[in-house]
């Protein structure tokens, strides 16, 4: 399973403790005993055969069964194990930062294991059991197959540095972005594509769109003048105070994104994930 997770031999015998060759003939050892290769090559990428996912599947349920039968049978007094988290970069640095210091400090034999990403790759990932939970930003989670939390509301703002040509005025239409840079955190990120359509359906035009991956990077461009850069407002309230952007105001709306503690349905909740969840809807404000 940490070949498919970490998609590369190299890094899973890193991360177990082994060499690369010792995993390469485990593999092959396990290959030949089912009659059927597991792995293929696609460039630069590992996948899995058709009958690799059918056995990742397995794999998938067996490993559950172990870690259910460890917390059922187990006498640890107190949590381990592991958790997988997935979370926006704005909540992570913004809103769950304290959350999961505490988190650390209170259960110090959990290996807590954060990746930052987009609510898109987040769905993907907790379809194939590569991170336990997920944190992030969306007008609405419908997905009949995920369970999702409603944790608070995020004001999503548009912004730019004062010297900009849309800087001051009032009520901004959507017209008012023609030819106009965007500056956006990267596409798989909800409320860019929201905004993005918002702006179609209207007919506009941008003369460019600049996707950066951190919010450090759209917060900076923005300040420096290159263009209108779409964010939550906690991103950019620090910079708004200190007159570095300005806060634009479109038509007088408000445009809001709710953030949701999302898991499978199927997933089995293990102790830590449990804690982690209760420690999250015990320090985060009610809805």
């Amino acid at each position: 399973m940490s070949i498919v997770k970490l998609g590369s031999f190299s890094e899973a015998a890193r991360q177990l403790g082994y060499t690369q060759s010792s995993v390469t003939s485990h593999i092959q050892l396990l290959e030949k005993e089912l009659g059927t290769a597991l792995f293929e090559r696609m460039g630069h990428s590992l996948m899995l055969t058709a009958d690799g996912e059918r056995l990742y599947t397995y794999a998938e349920r067996m490993v559950r069964m172990d870690d259910e039968a460890h917390a059922v049978l187990g006498k640890h007094q107190e949590p381990v194990g592991s958790l997988s988290i997935g979370m926006s970069e704005t909540i992570a640095e913004y809103h769950l930062d304290k959350v999961l210091l505490e988190y650390a400090r209170l259960y110090p034999k959990v290996t807590l294991r954060l990746q930052l990403g987009s609510s898109r790759s987040f769905q993907s990932l907790l379809r194939k059991n590569m991170i336990d939970l997920a944190f992030y930003l969306e007008e609405k989670v419908r997905d009949e197959d995920l369970t999702a939390h409603e944790l608070w509301t995020e004001p999503i703002v548009l912004v730019s540095a004062p010297s900009h040509v849309l800087a001051g005025r009032q009520n901004l239409r959507e017209q008012d972005f023609a030819q106009q840079t965007l500056i956006l955190t990267d596409s798989n990120s909800s409320y860019p594509s929201v905004l993005e359509d918002m702006l179609g359906k209207k007919g506009v035009e941008l003369t460019r769109i600049l996707e950066m991956e951190r919010l450090k990077f759209v917060r900076h461009f923005a300040c420096e003048g290159m263009g209108v850069a779409v964010l939550p407002l906690a991103a950019v309230c620090r910079e708004i105070k200190a007159g570095q952007l300005c806060r634009l105001s479109w038509g007088g709306r408000e445009w809001n994104m709710h953030a949701y503690m999302v898991h499978h349905k199927e997933k089995w909740l293990s102790l830590p994930m449990k804690l982690f969840m209760k420690l999250v809807h015990e320090r985060m404000p009610k809805v």
